[in-house]
């Protein structure tokens, strides 16, 4: 069950990127650098070899995730880019909720789904939950800002962001 969340979870980050990414390499590299780099650290500690320890994964999310806000100016700032933020950061969240402490023997922490648990898990997985109702609502809703024309790929980002936090909070519990 493990590796088939594993897989919706990396499918549906992959899907999501692809919105920003079309929208220009280095224009948007505020948009997608964030997201491809919570991939591959995804990839690293479910199907990978954990090269990287999980709490610098969970360290490198958390710093990355205002870029899409703070990249762009105020003009052009709109439902999604909080949306690609509140996503990194709810999956910052059950990932560092959810790393198990390393043994004495072990150079670092892998991705597993054992650790920390209790209040901060909940805590966790309703800021997930808030997530995905947000991105629900962006998915449904027409464009927020004016003369914005709403992208065709836009709801999908956003349900699959819903999907890729709804496999990780199956993955935690």
């Amino acid at each position: 069950m493990h590796a088939i969340l594993s897989i919706v979870m990396l499918a549906c980050c992959a899907l999501g990127i692809w919105n920003p990414l079309r929208e220009g390499v280095i224009k948007n590299l505020s948009q997608w650098g964030p997201m491809a780099l919570m991939l591959v650290g995804m990839a690293d500690m479910t199907v990978g070899p954990g090269i990287i320890p999980g709490v610098v994964w969970g360290f490198l999310l958390l710093l990355t995730s205002p870029l899409p806000l703070v990249l762009l100016p105020k003009d052009r700032r709109g439902g999604m880019e909080i949306h690609r933020s509140m996503s990194i950061l709810a999956m910052f969240a059950i990932l560092v909720t959810t790393l198990s402490p390393a043994s004495s023997g072990s150079l670092h922490q892998a991705h597993a789904h054992s650790g920390l648990g209790g209040v901060n898990l909940v805590l966790a997985v309703a800021l997930a939950v808030a997530v995905i109702a947000y991105s629900v609502i962006v998915a449904v809703r027409p464009s927020g800002r004016r003369g914005h024309r709403r992208q065709a790929f836009e709801p999908v980002e956003a349900l699959s962001s819903a999907g890729a936090l709804g496999a990780m909070i199956l993955m935690a519990v």
